[in-house]
């Protein structure tokens, strides 16, 4: 990845929160907790959804920064929605924790030289990946569950 390429994939990273924020904009409880068109989550869910991984996200960065071995931890998306009881959650403070995460990530990217972005940090299973892995997947990720709430609200992408 060239160093345009990473400010750019940066740049897309710090307007997850406002993009996340923005595709709720306006929904009312009803229009939040609608199921979606085929069996999914409704917009509430993704984006308490969105939080919970960024939490976890947020911990593998640093995990990956002090090099300390980064469990992937299996996450059941489902038993994390009925436990967390993330149906019934307001989503404002979950589009605030998006927002503290992500300047939080940003402002510890921003430090990193191109070795720190690069280097290849271990995973389970003699598996590797950098930073950048860690930036493009938390970019793709925010992503494909803002198209999920707007199919949630809308039936279309």
């Amino acid at each position: 990845m060239t160093s345009d390429e990473r400010s750019e994939l940066l740049s897309r990273y710090r307007d997850g929160p406002r993009r996340l924020k923005e595709s709720v904009a306006g929904a009312s409880i009803a229009q939040l907790d609608g199921a979606p068109p085929e069996p999914g989550w409704s917009a509430r869910e993704n984006v308490h959804h969105v939080s919970d991984v960024a939490i976890m996200a947020g911990l593998r960065l640093r995990m990956m920064l002090l090099d300390i071995e980064v469990e992937m931890w299996p996450i059941d998306g489902d038993i994390m929605q009925k436990r967390l009881r993330n149906n019934s959650r307001p989503v404002t403070p979950a589009l605030r924790t998006v927002e503290a995460l992500v300047e939080s990530a940003a402002s510890i990217l921003d430090s990193l030289s191109e070795d720190e972005w690069t280097q290849p940090r271990p995973m389970p299973g003699n598996a590797s990946r950098s930073v950048e892995d860690w930036l493009a997947a938390s970019v793709r990720h925010v992503d494909e569950h803002i198209d999920q709430i707007r199919y949630a609200l809308t039936g279309t992408c």
